[in-house]
Parts: C-alpha cells; sequence; structure tokens
C-alpha cells in the first residue's frame, strides 16, 4: 500500500480491514496535509478504527513538530499542539520518549515542544530532570522553559544553576529568574553585576530593572564604555529592552554611533530610537547616518 491509495482508502472506506490497514500506515508515512483526512475518523462510531485514527494524527503532529519544529510558524505549531493535546492527553508520555533518547537533535527538539504545550503535570517532572542534563544545551533550553512555566515555588531549584559552569545556562538562569519575578532574588542577582559574560551581565541588569532594582545607571555607563564590543553591544541591548534614559547613557550611546564594529553601532540606533527623546533624536539626526541598515 503506498500513500495514494492509503489516503483513497481512508476517504471512501471498501472495507473494515483496508481501514486500518491504511490508518496504521498513515502513521509511519503520513504528512500534517494529511490530517484533515484522518479528523472525521478521529470522532467517527467505530471505536477500533477512530483509534487507530487518534494514534496517526498524534505520531504525524508528534513527529512534526519534532522534525520540523523550526520551519512551522508559531501559530501552525500551537495549532496542531492542541490539536495533539485534545485528541491524546497521554501524548506527554510519548514526547518523554524523545526528550531521553540518543539523537540529541531530536531531544532539542521535543524539549522546545513542551514550551507549546498546555500546563501538565509531567512537563514540571521532566524539566526537572533535564536541569541535570550532561548536554549543556538541553540544560539551557530546560531552565529557559521552567522561568516561562513555572511559579515562585519553584525559585530555588533555579538558583542553584546559576553557579553552572556553562554559560548558556546561567544566561537563562538570570532570565527565568526575572520571568518568576521573584524580588527576593534581587540581592542575589547584584553579586553578578560584574560577571565577565557580556549576556549574563546584561540578563542581570535586564532582571533586577524588571524586578524593581533601578539603580543600573553606573553599570550601564561602565559597559558602554567597556573596550570590548560585546559588553557595549550587550549594554545596549539592555537600554532598547527597559527604554532606560538618563543623559550620561544616552551620550554613551551617541558616543556609540561613531565605533568601528557594526553590532555596536545597528544596537545603538535601535537603543537610541526606542528612547525617543529630544537628545537621542539629536544624536541620530547628527550621526545616525553613518549607520547603515
Amino acid at each position: 500500500m503506498n500513500r495514494e491509495a492509503a489516503l483513497a482508502e481512508i476517504k471512501k472506506p471498501k472495507s473494515i480491514e483496508n481501514v486500518l490497514l491504511a490508518m496504521r500506515f498513515m502513521a509511519k508515512t503520513g504528512t500534517v496535509s494529511d490530517v484533515s483526512t484522518l479528523m472525521p475518523h478521529a470522532s467517527g462510531n467505530n471505536q477500533i478504527i477512530k483509534k487507530l485514527a487518534i494514534d496517526a494524527i498524534c505520531s504525524i503532529i508528534k513527529e512534526s513538530l519534532i522534525t520540523r519544529f523550526g520551519d512551522l510558524t508559531a501559530e501552525m505549531r500551537q495549532k496542531l499542539a492542541a490539536i495533539m493535546q485534545t485528541l491524546d492527553p497521554k501524548i506527554i508520555d510519548e514526547i518523554g520518549k524523545d526528550l531521553f533518547c540518543s539523537d540529541d537533535a531530536r531531544r532539542l527538539s521535543a524539549l522546545q515542544m513542551l514550551g507549546i504545550l498546555k500546563r501538565h503535570p509531567r512537563v514540571e517532572e521532566f524539566l526537572t530532570k533535564l536541569l541535570r542534563d550532561k548536554d549543556p544545551k538541553i540544560k539551557a533550553t530546560a531552565i529557559s522553559l521552567m522561568g516561562k512555566m513555572m511559579g515562585s515555588n519553584d525559585q530555588q531549584m533555579v538558583i542553584s544553576l546559576l553557579s553552572d559552569p556553562d554559560a548558556r545556562v546561567r544566561a537563562n538562569t538570570v532570565e527565568a529568574l526575572e520571568y518568576l519575578r521573584f524580588q527576593r532574588s534581587i540581592p542575589l542577582l547584584t553579586r553578578y553585576r560584574k560577571e565577565p559574560n557580556n549576556r549574563i551581565r546584561g540578563n542581570v541588569l535586564k532582571a533586577l530593572y524588571k524586578l524593581g532594582y533601578t539603580d543600573i545607571e553606573e553599570d550601564l555607563i561602565e559597559m558602554l564604555n567597556a573596550p570590548e564590543p560585546l559588553q557595549k553591544a550587550s549594554a545596549l541591548w539592555v537600554i532598547s529592552q527597559i527604554k532606560f534614559q538618563s543623559q550620561r547613557v544616552e551620550d554613551a550611546c551617541g558616543a556609540c554611533l561613531l565605533y568601528t564594529d557594526n553590532v555596536v553601532r545597528k544596537n545603538a540606533k535601535s537603543a537610541l530610537n526606542i528612547l525617543a527623546t529630544p537628545r537621542s533624536k539629536g544624536y541620530l539626526r547628527y550621526l545616525g547616518e553613518i549607520v547603515k541598515g
């Protein structure tokens, strides 16, 4: 049986045996475009066909999300995930198998899929296990999802990762603490204001400001005046994210328009555009032509 024959049998069944065979075939070879053909059988009266249709649809969607996650739009991902979870609430167990398989790319895609699923108790269980994973990418993605999905009671688990040896994990941990909006983490975050890693340092200043600690002007000026382009670029990114305004900061942003690094200049232009004060507009008017794009 090929795909065309299987779809023809599903659309106009000739026998139950052939439909069952077609459903099993589509579960292994079907694509997202075939889901609409299978859907009517997912609510039919024949319980055997109904179960196979649901299995086929969920298998197709799960495989598509894992293998083509980056190719699908956010809207399409959400739609497919909703269909899958509605038809089979236990699909989380199948996703769990992919999370702990030996294929690193598949594991990462399965982990990304957790972020678009409806809240489920198993998600927290999986994320907790993955926080101890040996793969830094897996651990970093898990902590990022945890920050978005969990509550303040999970803060201690997140805080423990601020000392992780991988910079991505530490940076994502700071973001998670910001998402948790737990103000008691402010004293802890202030210890990392001089962090050598630019991304971590930028995330710390952004998180502190979002949590209500606004005394970060000196830190931003220090980063903007640093000799390293990455420090300047990250500081400018923070300014554009929190719209931090002060004359000294705007002057330092203006000076960055003349810097030799393209990323720094573009970030400076973006920050000044977002601030949109008379002073920042003046810098853009007289120096902005230097920045292309």
